[in-house]
């Protein structure tokens, strides 16, 4: 019985991961920019965030004094000999982790869908023959994006308008533009991209890090040790 339930339960973790979307939602209107996050049908917004002054005082108290305890801590522990990174064996590592880097890109760029795309533009200007050559550099710049978005992702829904207003003082306008994958595919090209990007770390780990020297140390602490020894300079 509880291995029905856990496979009943497996089966609709599977499907949940089939439907349900992540992305973002990304604009500027009239208030500013505004970012927020989606979760399959819902919205969190991330940005502009009201932030309440006695919160933000107790959150900076608080971290104040975790650094000063984690300062503190510190300064009692003998220091520890650090491992210095070789800059040659992290150049070869990154040059071999390109290809899994773009092959990601590309994938997530495939499977990124614009779920909408919302553009309201109002082109503001006192002289018609400046504003009719305006409003046709707006469009073929518009279009000119459109085309490049068409060629790179699926666009679900898109509203495009340009008006021309001879009565604003400056433009406006109002943008909108939502991005979103299914969290089976994000799962997807984040594992493939994970192993074949732990195996290469796992390959340069030995050449990423020099150990200290012990010998080298003792070496230049005695030649420091014999440039400071004798009789101090004398100070005019």
């Amino acid at each position: 019985m509880i291995g029905w339930i856990l496979l009943a339960i497996l089966l609709v973790l599977i499907l949940l991961s089939l439907v349900l979307r992540l992305g973002v939602l990304a604009g500027y209107g009239r208030d500013g920019p505004f970012v927020k996050v989606r979760i399959g049908p819902g919205y969190l917004k991330v940005f502009p965030l009201k932030k309440d002054p006695e919160k933000a005082e107790k959150k900076r108290i608080k971290k104040a004094e975790k650094k000063a305890r984690k300062e503190a801590k510190k300064a009692k522990k003998p220091p520890k000999p650090k491992k210095k990174l070789d800059p040659g064996g992290l150049l070869s590592m990154v040059w071999e982790l390109l290809p899994v880097v773009n092959e990601a890109a590309n994938k997530f760029r495939r499977k990124l869908q614009i779920d909408q795309l919302d553009l309201d533009l109002t082109w503001a200007a006192d002289d018609p023959a400046d504003a009719a050559i305006r409003y046709g550099q707006a469009w073929a710049a518009v279009e000119t994006l459109l085309s490049f978005l068409e060629n790179c992702f699926v666009i679900k829904e898109r509203k495009v308008a340009i008006h021309l207003d001879f009565y604003l003082e400056k433009p406006l306008i109002y943008l909108q533009a939502g991005f979103s994958l299914t969290l089976a595919q994000l799962t997807a090209i984040g594992a493939v991209a994970g192993v074949k990007g732990l195996k290469v770390f796992l390959s340069h780990r030995k050449a990423l890090f020099k150990k200290p020297d012990p010998a080298a140390a003792g070496i230049r602490d005695t030649v420091k040790g014999e440039l400071n020894h004798g009789k101090e300079p004398s100070h005019q």
